[in-house]
């Protein structure tokens, strides 16, 4: 588990499974399942969106491209896309949660979002940071850039 801080608030410190894979640019984690990848919003990404109020993805048997959205997500501070980290076939959808996007503000790595069969995995897997050192070096980046937006207020 790589925890991400970035000062002394409790809500400025993020656990980040460092087995999981994540999309750089929409902080979609990908979690390899026996074949499948199971994805969702990591911690950071549910962070700066704020208390999700509505979701929509594709259904399932819908094939998905990487880099591009499979879905939306709404909140008061945010609305736009979720991309996805692997191209694939969404094999399932998590109703449950896209009927219900706080879950996702409870718990959002247990709360996964759809379920994709990969087309070309291990390409796809290449580029995303993963691993401790991976996504401590992502996160530094992407934390500076938040802090040159003003958009992290977290001393």
């Amino acid at each position: 588990m790589a925890l991400i801080t970035a000062g002394s608030k409790d809500d400025c410190k993020w656990d980040m499974p460092d087995d999981f894979y994540y999309h750089k640019k929409d902080h979609v984690w990908a979690k390899l399942e026996d074949g499948l990848v199971r994805m969702g919003l990591d911690a950071f990404g549910q962070w700066a969106a704020g208390d999700l109020a509505q979701m929509r993805t594709f259904p399932v048997g819908r094939a998905i491209r990487k880099d591009h959205a499979f879905g939306n997500i709404e909140s008061g501070k945010f609305i736009g896309p979720m991309r996805s980290p692997i191209s694939g076939t969404i094999k399932e959808v998590n109703t449950d949660v896209v009927t219900n996007p706080a879950k996702v503000n409870e718990d959002n790595y247990g709360n996964w979002i759809v379920l994709v069969e990969p087309s070309d995995l291990e390409a796809d897997l290449a580029d995303l940071p993963h691993g401790e050192d991976g996504i401590r070096a992502w996160m530094e980046e992407e934390l500076n850039s938040f802090k040159e937006k003003d958009l992290l207020n977290c001393d």
